[in-house]
């Protein structure tokens, strides 16, 4: 009995000296910038004007932002789970139904972050970070031209990535598809008690 409390004491100890330490990364939306950092960097990108659009489903809220600065138009997406959902799998095959996508590529991850390169059905190609630090929620910003996502990376992670001769899609809206096929018969979104 006595060796169960210390265990149970050592464990609880351990997850809590975890929470304390672990730094996620993260995205956040201000009145004139999106910033998203990591535990020791951070990128911000600055916008003229912000479009919103906030779908609904029963287990699910989206909302979409179309960033639209200098130079390029950024869709930042943020998608929280309701009730007794989650969100199902890999945050990849996430990815691969909701950009009706064949391929992913990743280029760079921290801390629940992820860089990736995404083909879409139609072989176009998108740059994508998103951040999934749990399974409730989920956050997307894509539209980033070559040289826009090499500096982000760059400056996250401090790694010299070259993008050059890709041939990139650039989005003037959001290009995801949310549906109540694709979250429930297609398995993004399942019940906790699956």
């Amino acid at each position: 009995m006595l060796k169960n409390i210390i265990i149970a004491v050592v464990l609880i100890g351990g997850i809590l000296l975890l929470t304390l330490f672990y730094k996620k990364s993260s995205f956040n939306l201000k009145s004139d910038t999106l910033v998203l950092q990591t535990p020791k960097n951070k990128v911000v990108y600055p916008y003229k004007s912000v479009k919103s659009d906030v779908k609904n489903f029963s287990n699910v809220s989206i909302t979409q932002y179309t960033l639209t600065g200098n130079k390029e138009k950024l869709i930042y997406e943020v998608a929280t789970i309701n009730g007794l959902y989650e969100f199902n799998g890999n945050p990849k095959d996430i990815i691969l139904k909701l950009f009706d996508a064949k391929n992913i590529k990743t280029l760079f991850s921290k801390n629940g972050l992820e860089a990736v390169e995404v083909t879409l059905a139609n072989d176009k190609k998108i740059n994508l970070f998103f951040l999934q630090t749990d399974n409730k929620k989920v956050e997307f910003l894509y539209g980033l031209s070559n040289s826009l996502f090499e500096k982000s990376i760059k400056e996250l992670s401090g790694k010299d990535i070259k993008l050059h001769d890709r041939d990139i899609f650039l989005v003037s809206k959001p290009i995801t598809m949310w549906s109540s096929k694709v979250n429930d018969i297609d398995g993004v979104i399942g019940s906790i008690d699956h």
